[in-house]
């Protein structure tokens, strides 16, 4: 059930990626340096996070962009809501699920993991914290640190669960980059 499911999400965030990139480039052309200027994606949850690595696939290894530029563009497209105060319940998947269903991605995945580490490390932060907050950690692709990283953007559901996130639940983040943490209302 947790293969089909993974796979699931693939499927359509994969398949939304490639359209929004296709029709970005039927409009302005092969060059997707403005790419993140027309396009911003709402991560709604953690469901949809595959999506970072799947766009840094997508810029890489289809359209031949630098790693570093490439990076540049997915966190200025991607932002993400969370959902969930209980930090237990944030979606987590085995590594060896990742390994089995896409190797390339799951590489991509690694590398973004070690980017993060050695970030970390150059703002000088200590071992534990960082092997906490990592991607890739118990192993597992913990998706809300993947979203939170690979974003410019995090907020929750309404301005009281956004103060919670930021002062309970993901208050670590909270602490490196408050900058990215606002309080958005979904919906009407």
């Amino acid at each position: 059930g947790k293969v089909l499911r993974v796979r699931q999400q693939y499927f359509f965030v994969s398949a939304s990626l490639q359209d929004i990139v296709r029709s970005h480039k039927e409009i302005y052309g092969d060059n997707l340096d403005n790419f993140a200027q027309k396009h911003c994606i709402q991560l709604n949850d953690t469901h949809p996070v595959i999506g970072i690595p799947e766009l840094m696939r997508i810029l890489t290894e289809e359209n031949q962009i630098s790693w570093d530029r490439a990076w540049e563009i997915t966190k200025a497209t991607f932002a993400y809501t969370n959902h969930t105060i209980l930090s237990e319940a944030m979606e987590k998947w085995d590594i060896n699920i990742f390994e089995f269903l896409f190797k390339d991605l799951y590489k991509i995945i690694q590398r973004i993991n070690e980017q993060f580490i050695n970030e970390m490390s150059q703002k000088g932060y200590f071992r534990d914290k960082i092997d906490r907050l990592a991607p890739i950690g118990d192993g597992k692709v913990q998706m809300a640190f993947l979203a939170i990283y690979g974003s410019f953007s995090v907020n929750g559901v309404a301005r009281l669960h956004t103060e919670i996130i930021k002062n309970e639940t993901l208050s670590e983040w909270y602490g490196i980059w408050p900058e990215k943490f606002s309080s958005k209302t979904n919906g009407v």
